[in-house]
């Protein structure tokens, strides 16, 4: 133990729950653990608070549920694991109760990822006072990542993401034995189910730094494995999907993206854009950054964001359907999340193909594409900055932010004029109009009124009516009009 008494920064709620245990539950050990140990250690915000109990942890579970007025989830009723749900000055705060693992607190902790992780804290006791048997607190001041124990990444391979993540999120280096196991054991992340792979790796790609995580799991040859490659020769653009320089453009999009996202959020600093080609856009999009940063904050559960999800549309950018079908797949995406990313992927290349838009071209990108239009545009923004790099040609960039911002202004400022203007006149109107009876030639009529009231070329509804006979009396299989 090294340091028993470090400075730990607890939130008042902790000490509150500790006088609560204290009084009404004061026979069953309880201990701070894992990751609420971690931060307060680092003095970050505490929120997800993990306890460790030498007894029945849902029962008691249930009991603080109460006490509290929480809400609980049995996460793992074999294994004594339960979730506490409380809401304190408005903020959501999630407790973890669990069950030894083992017959007392050393063996817990030494059952458990990291060192960093594997530090505890008596909540019935001094909460001050460090229990810290594998010297965590030490790695964290030196900023390693140390594996618990030998067999630590072998009894969960899911701990192979998660140790890529970790060493991007506090910045630390992988010791020497837990990357040799890591790159030892790569093969064994084939048999983490989709769900906890797809939770593990959702949150790394929710670092502000997760083309260099994602650089990591390359080296470890973890990223290939997860992404389960393509035969040789099967590869998207006539590129060799599998080798080192398709995924080293893949990570530049990435780290574009990760660019992009972060000067449109709230994380924003004077120097985040400060380079010409990021400055440039970000310029542009600062008029529509409370909608994008709404757009990106679209939350899919398990703290999955769409800001993740196009980090995800940039590493897959340039490979084949075939492959990004099965990588959904394998990671278990809901169908919104799996729809929204193969419409950004098929569809990014139009913004390079395109320069002028006009009005008519603008409502048919929208009207086909909808809110995924905006997937469309980070996502062609990061790839164009990823694979230029050095050799961005200004004047094409400026051209590319100009069609961009044309494009979101109407999204987001001309909605119901070009994107879906109101119809003046419906189906029935063009059949009784038109003497027809139901059949594609409705559509047809009410997709060509929709474009010209998108383009101004139709304005009222008598206008309507004659663009109607005009364009009806054109198609030889209109019957009679």
């Amino acid at each position: 133990m090294n340091d028993p008494r470090p400075n730990l920064s607890w939130p008042e709620f902790v000490y509150d729950l500790a006088r609560l245990l204290r009084a009404r539950d004061s026979e069953t050990p309880l201990y701070l653990v894992g990751g609420a140990v971690r931060d307060a250690c680092l003095g970050r915000e505490v929120t997800d608070i993990d306890i460790a109990v030498d007894g029945d942890a849902i029962e008691l579970a249930r009991r603080v549920t109460g006490w509290l007025n929480g809400d609980i989830y049995i996460m793992d009723r074999e294994r004594g694991v339960a979730r506490v749900f409380v809401t304190r000055s408005g903020q959501r705060l999630c407790l973890d109760f669990a069950q030894f693992r083992g017959d007392y607190l050393e063996q817990d902790l030494r059952d458990r990822d990291f060192t960093m992780n594997a530090m505890a804290v008596d909540l019935l006791g001094d909460l001050g006072l460090l229990i810290d048997p594998l010297g965590g607190l030490l790695d964290l001041r030196q900023k390693i990542l140390r594996c618990c124990s030998a067999r630590s990444l072998a009894d969960d391979p899911a701990r192979l993401l998660r140790a890529v993540r970790l060493s991007a999120q506090f910045e630390l280096k992988i010791h020497p034995d837990a990357a040799q196991g890591m790159r030892a054991l790569s093969a064994e992340l084939r048999q983490v189910s989709g769900e906890r792979a797809r939770d593990e790796f959702f949150k790394l790609l929710g670092l502000e730094r997760a083309a260099r995580a994602l650089r990591v799991l390359l080296h470890m040859n973890l990223l290939q494995t997860l992404m389960a490659p393509p035969p040789a020769g099967d590869t998207p653009h006539g590129k060799a999907g599998t080798g080192a320089d398709a995924w080293n453009e893949s990570l530049a999009v990435v780290e574009r993206m990760s660019a992009l996202l972060t000067a449109i959020s709230s994380r924003r600093t004077d120097n985040t854009a400060a380079t010409f080609d990021l400055g440039m856009l970000v310029i542009q999009l600062d008029r529509f950054r409370g909608s994008l940063q709404a757009h990106i904050a679209q939350d899919y559960g398990k703290s999955r964001s769409h800001g993740q999800l196009l980090i995800l549309a940039a590493l897959l950018h340039d490979r084949a359907p075939d492959d990004v079908a099965s990588l959904l797949a394998a990671l278990k995406l809901t169908v919104a999340e799996e729809r929204k990313l193969r419409s950004a992927i098929a569809n990014y290349r139009r913004l390079s193909a395109q320069h002028a838009w006009s009005a008519l071209d603008q409502h048919r990108f929208w009207y086909a594409l909808g809110a995924g239009g905006i997937d469309v545009i980070l996502l062609a923004a990061a790839h164009y900055l990823g694979t230029a790099g050095s050799e961005l040609k200004q004047h094409e960039w400026l051209d590319f932010v100009d069609a961009a911002t044309t494009l979101l202004d109407t999204y987001f400022n001309q909605y119901h004029e070009i994107v879906e203007p109101a119809l003046l006149l419906d189906g029935n109107d063009i059949r009784a109009l038109c003497n027809l009876g139901p059949g594609p030639l409705v559509g047809e009529l009410l997709t060509a009124l929709r474009e010209a009231q998108a383009t101004g070329a139709v304005s009222s509804e008598s206008e309507a009516a004659d663009f109607l006979i005009e364009q009806a009396g054109r198609l030889k299989q209109l019957g009679g009009c």
